[in-house]
């Protein structure tokens, strides 16, 4: 009878430590953007998954898993690639069922806890399959002599980058705004300024909630020949009483000051929002390139860039630094090509992130950034 009870015991202590052992899954998190969308788990250490793709259905498997009920609500995502989602408990496994729009590349890995991230995270990321076709090849049509036409001015194409989003943040105000929604507002504020500018153009690295790479926003100004680069960002530091704009241009040697590189630091980590890339300091082809005689005059130019925008800053609010800093920047390592960084604000001075969450002051944050290019060109 001891035998017995010992063993009932035994077996009772088992299951409850088993139960205690699950996987927790905290939150779920979606992001679309052009080229993929981002599936994020919040997880316990040591999560055991599986993935089955079959046609346009991909089937996450989740083992020894407990879902919490504020979390069960986020799940059922739809958006241009997901269709549908289900959820199907098979034991102590729980699988998710996403029906597709059509078939994709599906890659998969855990991240761990970070300064702005607690926990262990799943993330699985839904790619959109290369067009592989193969376009035929035309018969070269004969030359037809035109008579020269006129030349015009070819088009500025103005590269604005919004920094941060999706999966990153960005830094979070004392009344926890958030850097990456501040920097798109402003940044779609300007490009709507110069695309309505006879001669220039605006491109956005992004245009919603996602997270582009770094080296990915350096190769979208590249393919698209910009003649300017801009970085767009709101400074946050642990003093309430930092206040201020400043203009950042690229050092090769890394940042000028304590507080420069303290802030190349945070702005040149990507790892951790899932993004794996090499830095570009083990980039041979970048490196050759800012090598190269075009590094003087993108540098000089860079240069004359920040101090027209700081000009323009100035006029509608304090300023942090009066000339152009000098840091690290990865996004601002485009060859050949005038690139700043401006930080608009802190956002982590209660007024200064009251002021960048209002509209009015977003557009004149915009508006001066407008004219220091207009007055750079001039």
């Amino acid at each position: 009878m001891r035998r017995l009870a010992g063993l009932v015991f035994g077996l009772f202590f088992l299951s409850s430590a088993y139960a205690d052992n699950k996987t927790t899954l905290h939150d779920f998190r979606f992001w679309s953007s052009p080229d993929r969308t981002r599936i994020v788990i919040d997880v316990d250490p040591g999560v055991r998954f599986s993935i089955n793709q079959k046609n346009n259905q991909f089937t996450l498997g989740i083992r020894n898993a407990k879902i919490l009920k504020d979390t069960y609500k986020k799940l059922f995502f739809t958006d241009q690639r997901i269709k549908k989602t289900r959820i199907k408990r098979d034991g102590t496994t729980y699988q998710f069922k996403f029906k597709l729009h059509g078939q994709y590349q599906i890659k998969s890995y855990t991240l761990k806890p970070n300064d702005k991230y607690r926990y262990n995270r799943l993330v699985v990321d839904l790619y959109d399959q290369k067009n592989q076709a193969i376009k035929a090849v035309k018969k070269p049509k004969k030359a037809i002599i035109k008579k020269p036409a006129i030349q015009q001015r070819a088009t500025k194409i103005i590269l604005i980058d919004p920094g941060h989003g999706g999966e990153d943040p960005g830094a979070i105000g004392y009344k926890h705004s958030k850097e990456k929604r501040i920097t798109l507002s402003i940044a779609k504020k300007l490009a709507k300024k110069i695309n309505a500018t006879k001669g220039m153009k605006a491109i956005l690295t992004r245009r919603g909630d996602y997270y582009v790479g770094l080296t990915k926003r350096i190769r979208i100004a590249q393919a698209n020949k910009a003649s300017l680069f801009v970085s767009i960002h709101a400074d946050a530091v642990k003093s309430r009483r930092a206040h201020g704009a400043s203009v950042y241009t690229l050092s090769e040697r890394g940042g000028s000051t304590k507080f420069a590189r303290r802030l190349e630091t945070s702005q040149n980590t990507s790892d951790q929002f899932g993004v794996k890339q090499q830095s570009n300091n083990k980039d041979q082809y970048l490196n050759k390139i800012l090598w190269d005689l075009s590094r003087k005059d993108r540098n000089t130019q860079s240069q004359k860039l920040g101090v027209k925008i700081l000009e323009q800053l100035k006029k509608i609010g304090h300023l942090h630094k009066k000339i152009p800093q000098k840091a690290g920047f990865v996004v601002l390592k485009t060859p050949a090509i005038p690139s700043i960084l401006v930080e608009t604000a802190f956002i982590s001075n209660p007024k200064e992130e009251q002021r960048l969450n209002n509209n009015i002051e977003q557009d004149k944050i915009a508006n001066a950034l407008y004219q220091g290019i207009i007055n750079f060109y001039k």
